[in-house]
């Protein structure tokens, strides 16, 4: 009896030719998938740093140009991780309190407008993009709850919240993009452990439900609530409170 042939290779045509088409031509501009430039300022602590990143095709080289033309940040993978390639970038810089640089000579020293990225991939190809850096921070957030130096039963239910964040720093109407709410502590044995629930900016007023599981008596806790718009920019508030023994 005659055996069918097989119908693999017609079955595979259809995918090796989308594998080639999707294939980069060498001397292709490729674009980032993602591209960001934005601050984070903590209210709390009264600090402030800026942070790059960057998602796409894997690359050897990176640089970053800010709206003035001048080059602000540049990496070049070496030696067997050239070979391999990078994926992704992020860098954060320092965070110097506000009594060392004001928030004026901070944005003074990274001016709004286009920064764009231009990068190198392991073919060859040109990997681009850019994203439009503000200096729009939301008013930091506010009533949080638990408040500061709270010590509450750790056998009851707890509902963190905070007041919404309706204005930005300079006092004009702001609804955030989202909000991140996180509970954290350091537990004797299990080490750092972390709860984060992401809201909605437009929530008129953001809480998230604590996992009682997740909640241990005799511990110190920390509340943060990040407040973030389009574009990154996040501002930050913080309150320390404790379980009771």
């Amino acid at each position: 009896m005659t055996r069918p042939m097989p119908r693999w290779p017609a079955l595979l045509a259809p995918a090796v030719a989308l594998s080639l088409a999707a294939t980069p031509r060498i001397g292709e501009e490729i674009e980032l998938e993602e591209a960001k430039v934005f601050v984070e300022f903590n209210s709390t602590d009264m600090d402030f740093g800026i942070q790059f990143f960057w998602d796409g095709e894997a690359w050897k080289t990176m640089r970053v140009e800010g709206p003035d033309g001048h080059t602000v940040l540049k990496v070049s993978a070496k030696r067997n991780l050239r070979q391999h390639g990078l994926t992704e970038g992020f860098f954060e810089s320092a965070e110097p309190p506000a009594s060392v640089l004001s928030m004026a000579q901070f944005f003074d020293r990274f001016p709004a407008g286009t920064y764009e990225f231009e990068g190198e991939t392991l073919e060859g190809n040109d990997l681009v993009g850019e994203t439009e850096f503000t200096h729009t921070l939301p008013a930091p957030p506010t009533n949080l709850f638990p408040p500061a130096g709270a010590v509450l039963n750790a056998l009851n239910p707890l509902v963190a919240s905070f007041d919404a964040v309706t204005q930005d720093l300079a006092g004009n109407p702001l609804v955030p993009e989202l909000y991140e709410l996180i509970v954290e502590a350091d537990h004797p044995t299990l080490g750092e452990i972390s709860f984060t629930v992401v809201l909605e900016g437009g929530v008129a007023n953001p809480s998230a439900t604590v996992p009682p599981e997740f909640l241990h008596p005799g511990m110190e806790y920390k509340l943060e609530v990040i407040a973030q718009v389009e574009g990154g920019n996040r501002t930050i508030s913080e309150v320390s409170w404790t379980t009771a023994p």
